[in-house]
């Protein structure tokens, strides 16, 4: 079998330990690809502020798909080189109608460099991974800062049925994904037709490499049109039920080096 040109992986559940680290065999897999020519890029819904888990890896290309797809950032330079965010009167429009569509939603708008949420908005998340924390209601938060995801949240109600229910209402204004559990009812709002692989198309292309030539790894529902889109996609083994409906390759769990062992295993390591 021919190696790919492009290896693209997400991070959480698929190269990131379930600790949140990365593992020597992970590392090394990186190490072996980009000995061989072939750039490693990270796909991941995360913003800007979340990346510090990747500070000591050594990439040959510095850039990273962050936001699924909203933001292109340079992280050797911590520089945002391309972002796609949601033009507040859409936000406030479609929040509008998620709200008289949907009892019980909160909202909370992800910066680039900070976070702001309504009061109603329950969340998880460190204070030290967010940046900057702006608390108000959403019309305004909406001007604070250019928004590159609307986060909305429900505490009664799963993902699955919210992204079911909140697609109804969104229709093609925006992009719904979410990366949580099926029992987490959070969803993650893009600009319209915003995903990781909208982003890596262009990338890919700027590298003159054809989507066929890439292998990508997954395990969420954002990770869906990334895998779809790649010639050669992976799922891990504890993926999300709904990859299930695609043509992909199965491999291990994060827990199991599976990214880091496939990589390998393609030079016969």
């Amino acid at each position: 079998m021919s190696l790919p040109r492009l290896i693209a992986t997400d991070l959480d559940g698929t190269f990131l330990s379930p600790d949140s680290t990365i593992s020597a065999t992970n590392l090394a897999a990186i190490e072996r690809a980009q000995d061989a020519g072939i750039p490693v890029m990270f796909a991941t819904g995360r913003p800007p502020t979340w990346l510090h888990v990747i500070d000591d890896v050594t990439l040959a290309d510095s850039r990273v798909v962050a936001a699924n797809g909203a933001v292109l950032i340079d992280v050797a330079t911590r520089t945002v080189l391309e972002d796609h965010p949601i033009r507040p009167a859409v936000a406030a429009e479609v929040a509008d109608e998620l709200r008289a569509a949907i009892d019980g939603v909160a909202f909370a708008a992800q910066y680039s460099e900070s976070f702001g949420h309504e009061d109603g908005f329950m969340t998880e998340i460190p204070p030290q991974m967010r940046g900057d924390i702006h608390v108000g209601e959403l019309p305004d938060l909406l001007h604070v800062d250019r928004v590159i995801k609307l986060l909305v949240r429900h505490t009664r109600m799963g993902a699955v049925e919210l992204a079911e229910r909140a697609n109804a209402v969104i229709g093609q204004r925006l992009t719904v994904t979410f990366s949580m559990s099926k029992d987490y009812g959070l969803l993650e709002l893009s600009a319209p037709g915003i995903t990781k692989a909208h982003m890596l198309s262009q990338l890919a292309a700027s590298l003159g490499i054809d989507a066929a030539d890439v292998a990508a790894f997954g395990d969420m529902p954002n990770d869906y049109a990334m895998l779809e889109w790649a010639g050669r996609p992976h799922v891990m083994g504890d993926a999300h039920p709904l990859l299930s409906q695609l043509d992909a390759t199965r491999i291990g769990t994060n827990a199991e080096d599976a990214v880091g062992r496939t990589i390998l295993s393609w030079f016969g390591d």
